[in-house]
């Protein structure tokens, strides 16, 4: 008898059917991969099982008993863990009193006042961290460590309760190459050795091809296909709906698999010659063309003044201290990446240069102006384009309004040529999924959705030069396509892009030069082809 049971389950927001008579079953020791385009029903049908929306229709069945109706603390006390795209910790408790207020909850005592909270049940807290690997950081406060450390507390919290079943929302989200696939390695045994079933979302196709048993793709509510990675793999639809040419994931997904199976057999050396085969070899029409379309004109673009000159920034929040001496340039056509693992401060040097932090310090020259000392909004005038990490659309304006908001005057470069203008057809054309939707409130639509909304209201801006924070991150593989040929356009019209990314492999793709972040110091500056040849950087600062 399977453990989680779901039949014809439905779900809807007004007129929009997000979920739309599902049926799957799931079985103890088994991850099952839920994946698909972005608005496509997954969060739902995550949130459905959780207890967080209730169904509008179908059954919900764990171990025999009907989940709908039920409250979310009811279905956790059940054996139902829950972790969240982003983490979820009390960065101010130390990682085993993390784990401990997880099972103070379980057992009912989180407002007791018979005995210290911090003595609750410290043994079986070190034993949750020990099989996560986090027993020796137990008295480090949660907001210390490193993300991929905090990913492995919040799996600890989850298995508090001993859950039959685990629901892990994007659970690699934000994470290296090498610290997502050990996460999820780690997952796997702990499945495996207590039998646990998972259900996870996940958009990073290396990690869903190498770790999931089975998989199950949604596209606009619908169950479409399921079944092993090589039916999933080859299926025609998944292909046109979600995964599009596959030139964004299929070569770092073949490598990866192969390193798991070689880890599996106990056959490192014979993973690492499969990875460097992999990486050697061409993955595409699609890639190679992109790859030479990003290097072209490298040569001459060396003569040109830059367009965005940084020199010595430093920044702070607050009191502590984050860029330290941060010097990049960005000249007119040209792809650079900022590279660096979570927290190295890309996000911040992203921020600093549009003027949202108070306490910055350092020459950052835009156009052959000063711009070190405006604020945001003379930045943005002066044709710097924003698209952040956390998309902060507008929720109560539809999709248009959204685009009017951004909407500057049309602007000429120095020589007083046209630089680049945006209209919304031509920005429908590049983000066909916009176009369907033109007045739907921006509340009502998925996180990817909102991503590709973001980029095209900073485009109606009509901008010279676009800061992308992590542009790739959390959106389906053919919205990754889709931003790879909006990059290459704003390209070929001689738009510049400064990209945050942690994704090496998007940023060969479209990047002509990359810098890379450590603690907030560049580490390495150089072509990317000097950063694919140079191992110690690519292992030591970006995990892969």
């Amino acid at each position: 008898m399977s453990l989680l049971v779901v039949k014809d389950l439905g779900k809807s927001f007004g007129g929009v059917k997000a979920v739309d008579g599902i049926s799957f079953e799931l079985e103890p020791g088994e991850l099952l991969a839920l994946i698909g385009p972005n608005g496509a029903g997954k969060s739902t049908t995550f949130n459905m099982v959780n207890g967080q929306l209730r169904a509008d229709r179908g059954s919900i069945r764990f171990a025999g008993q009907e989940l709908v109706g039920l409250a979310p603390r009811d279905i956790w006390r059940l054996g139902v863990g829950r972790t969240f795209q982003i983490a979820e910790t009390f960065s101010s408790l130390t990682v085993i009193e993390n784990v401990q207020m997880a099972l103070l909850s379980h057992a009912g005592e989180v407002f007791s006042f018979v005995k210290a909270a911090r003595e609750h049940e410290r043994a079986r807290a070190l034993e949750l961290l020990e099989q996560v690997g986090m027993a020796s950081q137990a008295d480090r406060p949660c907001s210390a460590l490193a993300y991929s450390d905090v990913k492995r507390v919040e799996l600890a919290i989850a298995l508090a309760n001993r859950p039959r079943l685990l629901l892990m929302d994007e659970p690699t989200a934000g994470m290296a190459p090498k610290e997502r696939n050990a996460l999820m390695t780690l997952t796997k045994k702990l499945v495996l050795k207590q039998q646990i079933a998972v259900l996870f979302t996940e958009h990073s196709m290396d990690v869903v091809f190498a770790h999931a048993d089975r998989m199950i793709v949604l596209a606009r509510g619908r169950l479409i296909a399921q079944g092993k990675a090589d039916d999933i793999r080859k299926d025609a639809k998944v292909q046109e709906v979600y995964f599009g040419s596959g030139a964004t994931f299929e070569d770092e997904a073949a490598a990866v698999v192969s390193i798991v199976k070689a880890q599996a057999a106990n056959e490192p050396n014979k993973g690492m010659s499969e990875t460097r085969a992999i990486e050697d070899a061409q993955t595409g029409l699609l890639e190679v063309q992109i790859v030479q379309d990003s290097r072209k004109d490298v040569s001459s673009r060396d003569q040109i003044e830059p367009l965005l000159s940084v020199q010595t920034l430093r920044a702070w929040y607050g009191a502590a201290q984050i860029l330290y001496d941060v010097n990049v340039e960005v000249k007119r056509g040209e792809v650079v990446a900022l590279m660096g693992r979570n927290g190295a401060g890309k996000s911040t040097t992203m921020k600093a240069l549009m003027g949202l932090l108070e306490k910055r310090s350092g020459d950052v020259r835009f156009m052959g102006r000063d711009i070190s000392k405006d604020a945001a909004h003379r930045i943005a005038a002066s044709g710097l384009g924003y698209v952040p990490e956390d998309r902060r659309i507008f929720t109560d304006l539809t999709v248009l309004e959204n685009l009017e908001v951004g909407r500057q005057k049309p602007r000429l470069w120095p020589d007083g040529s046209p630089a680049p203008t945006w209209t919304v057809q031509q920005l429908f054309t590049l983000f066909p999924n916009l176009g369907e939707m033109p007045r739907r409130p921006g509340g009502q639509m998925s996180g990817g959705e909102q991503q590709m909304l973001t980029v095209a209201r900073s485009l109606m801006g009509n901008p010279y030069l676009v800061l992308l924070d992590e542009p790739s991150e959390g959106v389906a593989p053919v919205i990754v396509e889709q931003m790879v040929q909006m990059i290459l356009e704003l390209k070929k019209q001689g738009v510049s892009i400064l990209l945050s990314e942690q994704n090496l492999h998007f940023a060969r793709l479209v990047c002509d030069r990359a810098y890379v972040l450590e603690k907030g110091q560049i580490r390495f500056s150089g072509t990317m082809a000097e950063l694919d040849a140079n191992e110690h950087v690519r292992q030591t600062y970006l995990s892969v």
